[in-house]
């Protein structure tokens, strides 16, 4: 099924994208503090990657 797009002004593409962010956010589908959690683990596993790369070199 195709997505509907919407024809809109930017300002109620915003407020409908601000709005979307509040649900998930009250609904717990988007928490800062995992998300930081998540890519803080991301960042620290691609500079061990990085390290052990160049010391192979």
């Amino acid at each position: 099924m195709p997505k509907v797009k919407h024809n809109e002004a930017p300002e109620e593409r915003s407020a409908r994208f601000h709005a979307k962010v509040e649900r998930m956010i009250a609904t717990g589908e988007l928490s800062c503090s995992a998300n930081d959690a998540t890519l803080d683990d991301l960042i620290r596993v691609g500079a061990r990657a990085k390290i052990l790369q160049s010391n192979d070199e």
